[in-house]
């Protein structure tokens, strides 16, 4: 049976070995393993299952933009160095 995970869970689909069913992923496993899943509403049918799309993120920054620089600062004064207690 094709499921689509709704969160990230352990399972074992032969009994023997465990595996790791990631969230958002579709898999196609033993009947009973996905009835329990379904059961637990931990995922869905597949053909039910809501289509995800990946995020592109955003826009590339504009290249040639012009950039403004700082103003340069003043020059500080040198501090005059003073002897302690004395």
């Amino acid at each position: 049976m094709k499921i689509t995970m709704k969160r990230t869970c352990y399972g074992s689909p032969d009994g023997v070995r465990v595996d790791e069913y990631k969230a958002g992923e579709s898999y196609d496993i033993r009947e009973s393993l996905a009835e329990i899943f379904l059961k637990e509403g931990w995922a869905v049918k597949a053909d039910k299952a809501p289509r995800q799309t990946k995020n592109a993120g955003a826009a590339p920054e504009n290249k040639t933009a012009t950039f403004q620089t700082k103003p340069k600062s003043k020059k500080k004064t040198p501090r005059k160095r003073g002897t302690h207690g004395a």
